[in-house]
């Protein structure tokens, strides 16, 4: 059989193996009622909020909250859960949300690639281990979502290489601003990758001579048309929220073994590293063999400044900064974005049909493979979210709830590196779903502490300068100074105890003593129930 009869053949393989991935991959969001992750439930929590002040303007929250009117990016997901449970309860907003990203980050993906090389579709299954990547279990879903957006423009931009109709310019003006007010760190990105392409894009053109400067000027008027507004909004955020920015000290060597391990992508711990390891691997091979086959032929490929946007781009990762403008987390969002641009890179050059079949075949292993041993963690700890919730009837509905949570080791019980892990406290706002189902005000709301989320404390309300929410250090004073400055004592305490050794804190029990009363222990769990004497 000749190739040409194989390819239609192999193109129906590879999409038999996408939508297999596809499908499987959406498994772990059912294992409970809701999908915990890190920061995930705080954003469900301040959504429906957001929503009960917008439809009640005398609810109990508009005590406690504002309306942060700026336009400010990481307005996707509020605006998106709050339209849903104007109609459905709160967990299948969240389910639709997270279906709906599981579902667009592999299409969008593939999306891209067909524009770059539809010859080279087997490589869209290396997104799949990258779809339940460690900015998703710390539940920055705005930043994911921020990727599919990134995706699909940059696909657009492509297809049409970048010279539009008014309708085309309209949509891609649309998915530019989407990708802005999901998370201004892929809006950046966006920006510098049609960069890239429209520097190759000239390059070439004026090679073939192919009236290159009425294309260019056409280019640019359609990217300042659709970024305008965005980098409007961009700018007015910076404004706002301060230009300080904090930089990490970081070592070369370890810098590029970190790389070579994909240590950015480990959060289950030394035997999840080893898998990032591996998936680094595959990457590295396909990067040699393209530049192999390069020095071989002695041919370059006009998309080939990809891997020169890698290379800088890996080198602005070291150099980048850890916190700015208030975002924290850079350095693995970054991390991430290195390999999407690593895996772009490797779709651009067209392999004989043999490497494909075999290497199609891999990739859909090691994703099958990298799914189990994250659901395996996944539906361990939906079993111990189920026994958090079972606390919710102890507290009756519309009262203030002072959660904390103390955490002292890895998922995988291995001694915490300060250094190097990633520090995912998975139960950190758990207690955010307990305060939607019991319609709780919530005194550990992160995110209204934050000036670049929908909603913001009230004056005087905020409990983030006398908490902490990691409940490792708590004094008596701190309640009686948040008492007074607020005007109540919380009604209830709850302390989520990761370590295992909250009895031994004999102090710390013997301040909540004061005014507090224990309603309720049961496996991790410790209630405290305000007492007459707190008033």
């Amino acid at each position: 059989m000749s190739k040409k009869g194989l390819h239609p053949l192999n193109e129906k393989t590879v999409n038999r193996l996408f939508y297999t991935l596809l499908i499987l991959h959406l498994t772990p969001l059912f294992f409970g009622k809701y999908f915990l992750t890190q920061d995930g439930p705080s954003h469900l929590y301040n959504a429906f909020i957001f929503k009960d002040m917008i439809l009640n303007h005398h609810t109990l929250y508009s005590q406690y909250f504002d309306i942060n009117r700026v336009p400010n990016p990481n307005w996707l997901i509020t605006a998106f859960y709050s339209l849903a449970m104007m109609v459905l309860p709160a967990f299948l907003a969240e389910k639709i949300f997270l279906v709906l990203y599981f579902m667009l980050l592999p299409l969008s993906f593939r999306f891209l690639i067909r524009q770059i090389n539809p010859k080279s579709s087997f490589i869209v299954l290396l997104i799949f281990p990258l779809v339940y990547n460690i900015t998703m279990y710390l539940g920055f879903f705005n930043f994911c979502f921020s990727i599919i957006f990134y995706f699909y423009a940059v696909g657009y931009w492509l297809k049409y290489q970048g010279v539009f109709s008014f309708k085309r310019l309209l949509v891609f003006l649309i998915l530019v601003t989407l990708t802005y007010f999901s998370h201004p760190v892929s809006f950046v990105i966006l920006g510098m990758t049609i960069g890239i392409f429209m520097l190759s894009t000239l390059y070439h053109e004026i090679k073939a001579k192919n009236d290159p400067l009425k294309h260019f000027l056409q280019r640019i008027l359609s990217l300042i048309i659709a970024i305008l507004p965005s980098l409007f909004f961009f700018l007015m955020f910076f404004n706002q929220s301060g230009s300080e920015i904090t930089f990490t000290q970081r070592s070369v060597t370890g810098y590029i073994i970190d790389q070579l391990q994909n240590y950015g992508l480990n959060y289950l711990g030394k035997a999840n590293l080893r898998i990032c390891a591996a998936f680094a691997a595959i990457l590295v091979f396909f990067f040699v063999y393209n530049l192999v086959i390069r020095i071989k032929k002695k041919r370059f490929y006009r998309l080939d400044i990809l891997y020169l946007f890698f290379v800088l781009f890996s080198i602005m990762t070291f150099f980048s900064p850890e916190e700015i403008a208030g975002g924290s987390v850079i350095l693995i969002r970054l991390i991430l974005y290195s390999n999407i641009i690593a895996i772009i890179c490797i779709s651009v050059y067209s392999y004989p049909e043999k490497l494909k079949k075999i290497s199609a075949c891999i990739f859909f292993a090691f994703a099958i493979f990298w799914l189990v041993f994250r659901a395996v963690h996944f539906e361990k700890i939906q079993n111990r979210l189920a026994t958090f919730m079972n606390i919710e009837n102890r507290i009756p509905e519309g009262k203030t709830i002072l959660p904390f949570v103390i955490h002292q080791s890895n998922p995988d019980s291995s001694p915490l590196d300060t250094i190097r892990d990633i520090d995912i406290i998975v139960f950190l706002h758990a207690s955010n779903y307990l305060s939607i189902e019991r319609k709780l005000v919530c005194l550990s709301d992160y995110e209204a502490s934050q000036s670049y989320f929908p909603l913001k404390w009230k004056p005087g309300k905020d409990p983030s300068t006398f908490f902490q929410e990691y409940g490792e250090m708590l004094t008596d004073s701190e309640f009686s100074m948040y008492a007074a400055k607020s005007g109540a004592w919380p009604d209830y305490v709850l302390i989520w105890d990761e370590s295992g050794r909250f009895g031994e804190r004999k102090i710390l029990i013997g301040e909540l003593e004061k005014r507090y009363i224990l309603d309720k222990t049961q496996g991790n769990t410790w209630l405290y129930r305000k007492t007459v004497a707190a008033f």
